[in-house]
């Protein structure tokens, strides 16, 4: 069974050292929203439960009655979360990557076995997205503003003469699951330019 822990440590990184990644177009099963409690909000965790109980119907494949093409089995990849402040509270989408031999039909027969009691069927989505390059380290617990993991990307991105972009938007990739608590490790990306620098150790997926 592939697992992407096992077989994508380095885009996962569970190390505090700092990493880069670059991360071209993938297929990912998405939702969206606004939260007033970061990652502890209500209607974030409501979204985040939809899309992963979505991704791991989609990931039984045929023993769930969905016939997907050069199907093998896998572990579903985690939650993740871009973070856009505005405001007085925070825009988020949720993405979660789905595997190469995933398509739309899998998702759309996904979603015909799915109980809609928590949400409405046009909150999740099935987009093909891009993360780009991006710095990253890890964060234990809920992430705040004032995080030792951000006040580091930050101050790596300016002493190395990167550019961050989107100064007011992070990743969180919660490689331990939802919800969170002081013990959870998330990783904590930034997406830069790195003004034609050579990154060490980038990985490309």
């Amino acid at each position: 069974m592939f697992n992407w822990e096992t077989f994508e440590p380095a885009e996962y990184s569970r190390d505090e050292k700092l990493s880069f990644v670059d991360l071209t177009k993938r297929s990912y099963v998405t939702a969206e929203g606004d939260a007033n409690d970061h990652s502890a909000d209500p209607n974030f965790l409501r979204l985040a439960t939809a899309a992963a109980q979505i991704a791991k119907t989609i990931s039984g494949g045929p023993a769930n009655g969905i016939p997907v093409s050069g199907f093998k089995d896998y572990v579903p990849y985690p939650v993740q979360a871009v973070w856009t402040a505005q405001g007085n509270n925070e825009h988020f989408k949720i993405w979660i990557k789905q595997p190469l031999f995933i398509d739309e039909a899998d998702f759309a027969a996904a979603m015909t076995q799915t109980d809609f009691d928590h949400f409405d069927e046009d909150e999740i989505h099935f987009e093909h997205l891009a993360e780009g390059i991006e710095i990253q380290t890890v964060n234990r617990g809920p992430l705040t503003a004032d995080a030792p993991a951000l006040q580091t990307l930050t101050e790596a991105i300016k002493v190395n003469g990167y550019k961050r972009l989107h100064d007011d938007q992070h990743r969180e990739v919660y490689i331990d699951g939802l919800p969170l608590d002081e013990d959870k490790v998330v990783l904590v990306r930034l997406t830069i330019d790195p003004n034609g620098q050579e990154l060490p150790g980038l990985v490309h997926n």
